[in-house]
């Protein structure tokens, strides 16, 4: 049933879009259909319950616009200042005296908390990814997936030109699909497509291909503009395994903070192996936190107990970020008698994270026995 439910999502999803502004619509309609009868039908018997309740049910369409087109800022501050100005026109007509900026003092406090959620989340494109890979994993299985073009490489390779951002996605899935060189060249144009979905499809197939020649173009898109791209693109890299070694070694020392990051993510998720772990440890000393995170982060999965006295440094840092990665790479790396003394130490950080990270490790190394 769900295998079936999940077809005629993915079947259909062209229909998305008209059916979430016909759904923001309806809802933004029936607040104002609301609004309008509460007012009329009892101005003043019932201004505690317009009061409380009509503020959030405007609130309604307008989280589901952030969530929808998290791009739309402007637009949706106008939707919102325009739903605040309404509700007072509306009730200053019926009425009802109180002052706006009271109001949207009440209702940015509902604003404020959807906000927080949202950026906590940070992109919409993570919950489409996890409905994305529910969909292929249980709605589509292999035959399918080749079916619509019937391993035509022409057919995919016109449908890779197509102005249907879902249709070039089918087009790149089924590239991903063929056991054919010729998939690495067009692939490799998929990468400054303007849509990140097809991107980021396109490098995880790229990954797959064991090519040399998908090397430099995957090291290019650890600079993606988007952030899901870069992880994808790492990750492929990582799936390379040894003929992308030298460039990942090279592309810890770019001048692209992006590239050093995603450089080392696929160096610890490598199967290759790395001549030598300088250029890591000169990663430490990195101006940005987030290198020198995953630089500390690549250390303890590497786990030579040679570095220990580096992650132990690491320890010190000026970023919360690193200390905590260096505490659980020391956990799994270091000596037990020259862990403890370091996560003793830890114990003070002023960090409160920092501080439950150490006082964790300390369980595992059997201290407070």
């Amino acid at each position: 049933m769900l295998e079936k439910i999940l077809s005629m999502i993915h079947r259909h999803r062209g229909y998305i879009e008209t059916g979430k502004i016909l759904f923001i619509a309806l809802l933004a309609l029936l607040a104002l259909f609301v609004s309008i009868y509460v007012l009329w039908e009892s101005p003043w018997t019932g201004f505690r319950f317009i009061y409380v309740f009509i503020p959030h049910l405007y609130l309604i369409p307008i989280v589901l616009l952030a969530l929808w087109y998290p791009k739309s800022g402007l637009r949706l501050l106008g939707v919102i200042l325009l739903s605040i100005v309404a509700f007072w026109i509306f009730s200053d007509i019926f009425g009802y005296q109180f002052s706006i900026a009271f109001v949207m003092l009440y209702t940015g406090l509902d604003l404020a908390t959807i906000m927080v959620l949202l950026l906590y989340v940070k992109d919409r494109r993570l919950v489409e990814a996890v409905i994305s890979d529910l969909i292929e994993r249980g709605g589509r299985n292999k035959d399918e997936k080749v079916s619509k073009f019937g391993g035509d490489f022409d057919a995919i390779i016109t449908a890779l030109g197509s102005g249907d951002e879902h249709e070039r996605e089918d087009a790149v899935e089924a590239l991903s699909e063929l056991s054919d060189p010729r998939i690495v060249l067009p692939l490799i144009r998929t990468l400054t497509d303007e849509s990140p979905f097809v991107r980021r499809m396109a490098v995880e197939a790229l990954g797959k291909t064991g090519s040399l020649k998908a090397v430099q173009p995957l090291m290019r898109a650890l600079a993606d503009d988007d952030r899901y791209v870069r992880e994808a693109a790492a990750e492929s890299l990582g799936r390379l395994g040894e003929v992308a070694i030298p460039d990942l070694v090279r592309g810890v020392q770019e001048k692209d903070w992006r590239i050093r990051v995603g450089s080392l993510i696929a160096l610890r998720v490598s199967s290759g192996e790395i001549p030598t772990l300088d250029p890591i440890l000169e990663r430490l000393y990195d101006e940005s936190p987030y290198v020198r995170r995953e630089a500390v982060k690549t250390l303890g999965r590497i786990g030579n107990s040679l570095i220990v006295p580096y992650i132990i440094q690491a320890t010190k840092d000026q970023d919360a970020g690193v200390r905590i990665r260096a505490i659980t790479a020391l956990g799994k790396i270091g000596e037990r008698e020259e862990v403890i003394p370091v996560l003793s130490r830890c114990m003070n950080d002023p960090d409160s994270a920092v501080r439950l990270r150490a006082r964790e490790e300390l369980k595992k190394s059997g201290a407070d026995e």
